[in-house]
Formats: C-alpha cells, sequence, structure tokens
C-alpha cells in the first residue's frame, strides 16, 4: 500500500514541467558528484568531524547493552541508554557509521533481499546523535548543506515530510532553509512520529529528506528516503500519555547504500560499486566453471549471494557461529539461502569463500578491520557450513521435485506441513527457504501445519526446567512492579553477612526469596550459581539450591530446609516460616570451597582464550563456555582438530601464566571504554552500560562479571582433558584446574598404577609391555581372521535346508551361534558367488540374512524378501537388493519357522 504522502509528492513533482526545466534537470544530472562508496564514508565524517562531533566506530551487530534485539538493526541502537540518560552520553554530538542487520525477529528484510531494488539483511547506517549538543534547527541545517553543498544534490529534486503539527519544523524549512510550501509534505503520526517501540521511552517527531529518481512511475519507488531526523522531545509513558523530556535528543539515520545509488545514479543499490565488485566475482566464477548463461533469475541470484555474503562474513566476523537457536540460526538461514542462490546459478561445491578477496575490496581499506582481521576464521565457518548443507541440498531439493509432480499435492499446489517440517528437521531447509522455492513455482506451504509439527517437537523435547522457567515469567510480576532489584555484593567474599528479606514468592514445588545485599553469584556468563544456606533469626537454616535472574537487575535464591530435601513444600509447618517475612534480616553464608573451584575455572576460561590466540596464531571467537566449581568448558571457532602438540603448547602457556603467580586488577568502565581499552567481550553475553573488566596483566583482558580468583597461582596445575567438535567450525575443549586438577591426576595415576599391577608390572615398564600386548593381539587377530575366512567358505556343517519357489531354489542354511555377524556376512557373499541359482536364507540365533546374485535374478529383491518374512514373524531389519539383513524376536526354532515362511508371496 502507498504511504499517504507519497501521493502529495507526486501531486507537485514538477508540476507543469517544460522542455527548459527539463534540460535544467539533465545539466544538475551531470553536475552532482559521483562517489564511491568509501568516499562517502569519507566526506560523511569528515563533515560531521568538522561539526564538532566525536567520531566513534561502528560497534558489534551484536547489541551487548540491549537485551530486547536480536541484532543491531538502526544506528541509535549503541546510544539507547544515553537517549534515555542524556547526562551519561560521554559526548554531547557523536557521528557514527553503525553497521547494521535486519534479518530476524521485527525488522526482517530475508524474504525480500533480491527480489527489490532496496532491501537488505546488512547494511550501513550512516547517522549523526545530539544528547542535548543542539537543537532540531542545527540538524536540519547540517543535513541539507552535507546534502546539497558537500554532495552538490540539486535541491529541485528533493523534498521532505514534517509531522503535520509540528509548525516549528515546517517553518524552519519554510523561512530559514528557503523551501516553498510544496516541496513540504506534512504527514500524520504514523509517517512522521519516531519511538523505540509500543512500550515506554524516548519518542518524538521526525522530518525525513526524499530524493525524487525521476523514473517513469507514480508509484512509492520513485521516491527514495534516504535520510531520517529525529527529534526526541517527548518521553511515552506506560500509559500512553507523553511527558516532555528536560534534554531533547537528535537520532538520525542516512542510509549508504541509499545514498551511493543516488550519488552513482543507479536504479538499484545492488548497482552500486561495492555489490558490483562482489558480482563482478561472482560472474568470474561462473565463467571458470562454465556457466554463463544470464537470466533475470540469475541477476536476483547473484544480488542475494552478495548481500548474503556481507551479512553473513559480518556476523561471523563479531562472534556469531552457526547453530539451531538464536543468531546462530538466523547466519544457518542466510548461508543456506546463499548457497541454494549459488546451486540455482549453477554451483555444486562450496563457493562463498572464493569470493572473500572480492567483499574486502568492495568495503576499501579504511573501514571494518575485523573482515581482514579475521578472514582465516570467516572463510572456515562459510565452508564448513556450504559442506554441510550441500550434504543434504540435493536430497531436499529431489523430495521437493517429487511433491511437484505428485498429481495429489499439484491439484492444490501446496506444499503439506509434514514434507516442509521433514525438509526443516531432516534436510536442515530453514521454513523460508522452502517457501521461497515454493513461491518460485507459484505454490504454497502449509504454513499452520508446519508450526504445528515444529511446536509438537519443541514440547516433547522441552524439559522441567524450562517449564518451571515460563512459569516463573508470570511468578514474578510483583516483584518486578514493586521494583525490587537486589545488589550482588559477593566478589569479595567476607564472614556470613546480615541481608534483609525483600520478597518472598512460595509455591507447592518451591520457596524464592530475594536479599537487598546478595552475596550469592547467580548472574550467569557460563559461571554455575553459588551454594550455601541463610539462617534465619529463630535458628532454622535453609539450604541455598540455586540462584537466578528472574528479570534484569534482579536475583533470586530457590531456598530449602536443610535436611527436608524431598518435603513437598506446599505442606511445609506454617512455624517454619515465622523467621522468613519480608523485612527480616538473614544471615547469608556462601560455600566459599564451593566458589572457589568456580573462580579458579573461570580465570582458567580467561587464560585458555588468550592460549588459544597465542599457540594458533590467529582470531579464535569464544562461542560459549561453562564455568563449574570442578572443570570447565570452552567452545571456540577452529575448523579442525587440534594436534596432541598444540594441546601440550596450550597447556604449558596457561600453567606457565599459572605459575607466573600474577596478581588480577578488576576495574569498572562504560562498555565503549572498555572495548577501546583492549578488552575481548564475548557475543554470547550481553553487558550493561557500565563493565567489569578482568585483566591479567600481559596474558588477558576480558569483559566479565563472573568471579574470579586473586592470584593466577590458585589455578595450577591446568589440564585439557578433551577436545572435540560440537559444530561445524566449532571445537570444544574440557579442562579442570588448580585443587579439582591435582584430585583427577592423582586419580589417574591411582588407575594407572592398579593396570600396571594387575598385568604384574610397574607404571615405568608398562608401557614397553603394554606395546607387546598390541603386538601380540594383532597377530592373534591375524590368525583368527585367517581360520574365519577359511571356514566362511568350507561346507556347511549343518544341512541346509532347500525349497522350491516359482521355479527359484531357495536355501536356509543354520550358522553356528558363535559365529559373529561379520562371519555371517562373509559366508552369504561365499554363497552367493559359488551358488549363484540359489536365494540363501541364514539363520544364527536371533539374526537373519539373505543374498542373491542380482544378475541372475534382476527382479527379486533381497530386502523385499526379508521384510516379507519379518512381517510374518516380526523382528526389524533391510537392505539392498543383493544382501539384507534383521533381528527376528525369539523364536523356539528360528529355521523352522523362517521355513514356514518360504511361500509364493516373499518373492513379490
Amino acid at each position: 500500500m502507498r504511504r499517504p504522502f507519497i501521493t502529495s509528492l507526486l501531486s507537485v513533482s514538477f508540476r507543469g514541467r517544460d522542455k527548459l526545466s527539463t534540460l535544467k534537470t539533465e545539466q544538475c544530472r551531470r553536475l552532482f558528484k559521483n562517489l564511491s562508496s568509501v568516499e562517502i564514508r569519507e566526506k560523511f565524517l569528515e563533515y560531521f568531524v568538522k561539526q564538532e562531533h566525536q567520531k566513534l566506530p561502528s560497534s558489534s551487530l551484536i547489541p551487548h547493552n540491549d537485551k530486547t534485539l536480536l541484532f543491531t538493526n538502526a544506528g541509535m541502537v549503541p546510544f539507547k541508554e544515553n537517549f534515555l540518560k542524556p547526562d551519561t552520553a560521554p559526548f554531547k554530538k557523536v557521528v557514527t557509521i553503525q553497521k547494521c542487520m535486519r534479518a530476524g525477529g521485527k525488522h526482517n528484510d530475508l524474504d525480500n533481499v533480491g527480489h527489490t531494488p532496496r532491501h537488505h539483511t546488512f547494511f550501513e547506517m550512516m547517522g549523526c546523535f545530539s544528547f542535548g549538543g543542539y537543537t532540531k534547527e542545527t540538524v536540519i541545517r547540517l543535513a541539507w548543506n552535507f546534502l546539497t553543498k558537500v554532495l552538490e544534490l540539486p535541491e529541485n529534486r528533493l523534498r521532505v515530510s514534517v509531522l503535520e503539527t509540528d509548525e516549528k519544523s515546517y517553518n524552519f524549512w519554510k523561512n530559514e532553509m528557503g523551501l516553498s510550501a510544496e516541496k513540504i509534505i506534512r504527514c500524520d503520526e504514523k509517517d512522521n512520529f519516531w519511538s523505540m517501540g509500543d512500550g515506554e521511552g524516548p519518542c518524538g517527531p521526525c522530518t525525513e529528506i526524499f530524493w525524487d529518481t525521476q523514473r517513469d512511475t507514480d508509484d512509492e519507488d520513485r521516491w527514495l528516503e534516504i535520510w531520517n531526523l529525529v527529534f526526541m522531545e517527548y518521553y511515552r509513558k506506560s500509559d500512553g500519555t507523553l511527558e516532555k523530556l528536560p534534554t531533547p535528543c537528535i537520532d538520525t539515520g542516512l542510509g549508504m547504500e541509499r545514498l551511493a545509488s543516488v550519488l552513482q545514479r543507479k536504479e538499484s543499490n545492488f548497482e552500486i560499486d561495492s555489490f558490483v565488485t562482489i558480482s563482478e566475482g561472482i560472474n568470474e566464477l561462473m565463467k571458470k566453471s562454465l556457466l554463463q548463461e544470464e537470466t533475470a533469475s540469475s541477476s536476483i541470484n547473484k544480488n542475494i549471494i552478495a548481500d548474503h555474503l556481507r551479512a553473513s562474513a559480518f556476523l561471523i566476523s563479531d562472534g556469531v557461529v552457526p547453530s539451531n537457536i538464536g543468531r546462530g540460526y538466523v547466519l544457518r538461514r542466510i548461508i543456506r539461502r546463499a548457497v541454494r542462490a549459488g546451486r540455482q546459478l549453477g554451483f555444486r561445491d562450496p563457493f562463498l569463500t572464493q569470493l572473500y578477496p572480492n567483499l574486502i575490496d568492495s568495503l576499501g581499506s579504511g573501514f571494518y578491520p575485523e573482515i581482514r582481521e579475521r578472514e582465516n576464521t570467516v572463510k572456515l565457518v562459510l565452508e564448513q557450513e556450504e559442506k554441510i548443507f550441500l550434504n543434504t541440498l540435493e536430497k531436499g531439493l529431489n523430495l521437493l521435485e517429487n511433491v511437484f509432480q505428485n498429481t495429489t499435492y499439484s491439484n492444490t499446489m501446496r506444499i503439506p506441513g509434514e514434507i516442509a517440517f521433514q525438509l526443516y528437521d531432516t534436510h536442515g531447509f530453514p521454513i523460508d527457504l522452502t517457501e521461497l522455492i515454493a513461491k518460485e513455482r507459484g505454490w504454497s506451504v502449509d504454513l499452520s501445519g508446519f508450526i504445528e509439527l515444529q511446536q509438537e517437537q519443541k514440547k516433547a523435547s522441552r524439559n522441567t526446567w524450562k517449564s518451571l522457567g515460563i512459569s516463573e515469567k508470570a511468578r514474578f510480576t510483583e516483584w518486578r512492579s514493586q521494583n525490587i532489584t537486589p545488589t550482588f555484593t559477593g566478589y569479595n567474599l567476607i564472614d556470613p553477612q546480615d541481608c534483609k528479606i525483600l520478597g518472598i514468592n512460595l509455591s507447592d514445588k518451591d520457596l524464592v526469596i530475594t536479599l537487598d545485599n546478595c552475596p550469592f553469584y547467580g548472574l550467569g556468563g557460563g559461571q554455575v550459581a553459588d551454594k550455601g544456606y541463610i539462617q534465619s533469626t529463630d535458628g532454622q537454616r535453609w539450604e541455598v539450591t540455586d540462584v537466578f535472574q528472574p528479570y534484569e537487575k534482579a536475583l533470586a535464591l530457590r531456598i530449602r530446609p536443610e535436611g527436608n530435601g524431598c518435603q513437598d513444600l506446599g505442606e511445609l509447618d506454617p512455624d517454619m516460616l515465622e523467621g522468613l517475612k519480608v523485612g527480616s534480616v538473614v544471615k547469608a553464608v556462601v560455600d566459599t570451597d564451593y566458589r572457589e573451584g568456580a573462580a579458579i575455572h573461570h580465570t582458567a576460561t580467561h587464560l585458555l582464550n588468550a592460549a588459544l590466540k597465542n599457540v594458533l596464531k590467529k582470531e579464535v571467537m569464544q562461542a560459549g563456555s561453562l564455568v563449574e566449581n570442578g572443570r570447565l568448558r570452552f567452545d571456540f571457532t577452529h575448523g579442525k582438530q587440534l594436534s596432541q602438540d598444540q594441546i601440550e603448547q596450550i597447556e604449558e602457556w596457561v600453567n606457565q601464566a599459572a605459575l607466573s603467580a600474577i596478581a588480577l586488577e578488576t576495574k569498572e568502565l562504560p562498555l565503549q571504554d572498555a572495548i577501546d581499552s583492549g578488552a575481548v567481550a564475548s557475543f554470547t553475553e550481553k553487558y550493561s552500560e557500565v563493565v567489569r573488566i578482568i585483566d591479567i596483566p600481559n596474558f588477558s583482558k576480558e569483559l566479565c562479571g563472573g568471579t574470579h580468583v586473586r592470584n593466577t597461582k590458585s589455578i595450577y596445575p591446568f589440564k585439557i582433558v578433551s577436545e572435540g567438535s560440537v559444530a561445524a567450525g566449532t571445537r570444544r575443549i574440557e579442562a579442570i584446574a588448580g585443587q579439582s586438577c591435582v584430585g583427577w591426576l592423582r586419580e589417574q595415576y591411582n588407575v594407572f598404577n592398579r593396570i600396571a599391577k594387575g598385568f604384574k608390572s610397574t607404571p615405568a615398564a608398562f608401557e614397553n609391555q603394554l606395546s607387546k600386548l598390541v603386538e601380540h593381539n594383532k597377530s592373534l587377530q591375524k590368525q583368527v581372521s585367517f581360520y574365519s575366512e577359511k571356514q566362511a567358505i568350507a561346507p556347511d556343517q549343518n544341512e541346509p535346508i532347500i525349497e522350491t519357489l516359482q521355479d527359484i531354489t531357495m536355501k536356509i542354511h543354520q550358522i553356528d551361534p558363535d559365529f559373529d555377524n561379520q562371519f555371517i556376512a562373509k559366508r552369504a557373499n561365499f554363497l552367493k558367488t559359488s551358488e549363484p541359482d540359489t536365494v540363501h536364507i541364514l539363520t544364527s540365533n536371533n539374526n537373519i540374512m539373505v543374498t542373491l546374485d542380482k544378475s541372475r535374478y534382476p527382479k527379486i529383491h533381497a530386502g523385499k524378501v526379508l521384510q516379507n518374512i519379518l512381517q510374518k514373524l516380526g523382528g526389524k531389519g533391510g537392505g539392498q537388493k543383493e544382501m539384507a539383513q534383521g533381528r527376528l524376536p525369539n523364536l523356539t526354532n528360528v529355521v523352522d519357522e523362517v521355513k514356514s515362511c518360504l511361500q509364493e508371496d516373499i518373492l513379490q
């Protein structure tokens, strides 16, 4: 549907234009600047820096300080807290070029990419911001001057819109900036009033600047919105009423790709230089692969690949790895859509990484260094994900083709929900990819059926804790409404601490309380919650079984009476609860040994992260972690198994850091200052406005809210106990440190010592003895294999039962139950070769095998023969045309039962 003000724009566009005005327009078309994407970025930043704005680098695509967003989807996202509290802004005036992603949640342009000239998943948002630094009049003048004086865009091709009640902006555009009334379009709040969302928050009117593309069309595509200037003058309360803000702020957004299309005279964003560089790379790959067919659909697929390559590379460089949930699943969808687009062009092997040099060239040398610095990691993840999907893509496409050819389905031209779910669950097809393929064939997808099956799967896999978590969301509404937000005071553990109870929540299943100054850790970040107990004034002790956050800035303790772990709390004696009332003071006691174990492994995790970067000589990104009191688990981006030598180097690096006895330094800084200082952030975490830095000088510096040891000597010794793959391009290390490692090493030695003694050896001599045993075992295996081969071609020990069906000889062979399945298979192969005119059935205990020579009996299928027998007798099994095997139920006489099945129908 056309936006209401577009009609107004069109009605005044070049009204009564004659040949002279046309000539002037053509002159303007030739005169205004033609700038590359790199030049546009440089001029934008240079202009606003000269206007006393502080230039800040782009924030991550992962909004660490905003738990409401999946991705950073606008330039203002990193400054949301500053808009709420302008006094906290480090600078009054700021300019940025922000990486943005719109491919999930409310802001999702994924389905439109490649099919329209403007939609992208990843894009760059240029913006200037004021936190009480200047007024709306100033930013209007700044924006207009940048467009018309710096970029030299002709004014007669620009229009603006304002909120219909915003007289101040209207008059400024008209009287001060000199725009005629017909070039200023008044709009209602739907078009020109901006807010962060539907709830509370800063908001205000906006004015937008449009460019006339002069296309021969009367629809919205003719007018291109290039800059939105938002005046945050109000605060919307929960009841919807507006309150004037004491410090108005400014938020602007100018799409780089859109502006480039204007300055480079292109009708589509995909025709600007940064996209053309990638498209040229695709063309070169197609030529090398002899894929040169040019069609309308090939242009769409190239656009999809170019967009999705950019999006994938930036997501991976910011720490996202493909997975089946959250951001990782969005990344997986994007990569798989790109792979499918590549297949539409004819690519059958992984190709995205071959375009990486083109991606680097498209960005220029002065921007986004992470794309270069993390090139190896990005390419590794891309290639691994491509390979995984290509393994199932062909099967999925064949399944879809069968659906398209099926007359039952073609009558409705609708892919059933169960087929869509099979594609999703078995072949890794995101549902939007199935919809895209269906749409290309003029079909639709039964989404309701797909969603129903997906929900059934989620319901089946949902565990008790998750179910409890859903109910808890409603349980703590009252706490939230009372603004109960306790403070964690447990970083430096002291003696038992007196705390006041702020809230109590009792159900039949559990009892939960919250304290004003809570020494129990439960802030997440991969670290397990503390254990311990609280003691009420009446002497009753309550065991702390869990510490968690029911909502942001809250800590809750799940407790139970000591010695009554299995008691239904709904049946508690009311007298036991006398000491637990809101306002009562209790003594909080943290289990220091348990805490110390977690702290040791948390510090060890930081050193392990640093050691991986040091030993592997590359940018390794954290992809998840778990810190317990007795072990740690660390996931990181890397594409191949670590060698034993690398593992030993990592262990040595961490142990040397531990033995250096370095005192840890802890400080708090604003988030951006912390990142600028070199502190490492994890994409799996979300950070507040002020963050905590754990610094191990000369070894590691990370943002972290967890607990740590005071000195690295506490983590010695450190040992990696396992290393393996958990996903494409992601490895997992499990390790232990400190006293837990001492205990583990002692147990390993004891086990080894007991084994050595069992062989009447010593630990020192056992390795040599073990080598001799292994060689002896190999010799015995060879002998067994030799005699097994001999036995497999020997005459039957028991006379086979012979039957004839349809002039076909059937033999049932009874194999000695002492022989294993491997021998049975060898025997079957021998019988098939030596007696090709016979269909052989071999039985041993409950095992059954059918074999035949397919050249002799091309119309008989061994697997079907077996299935026919199993249908009569029960059991499970299957196989190929020449050989099939299965297991029968417990039968009194297997041979006789199988013989009874030898009827005409088993050969069908």
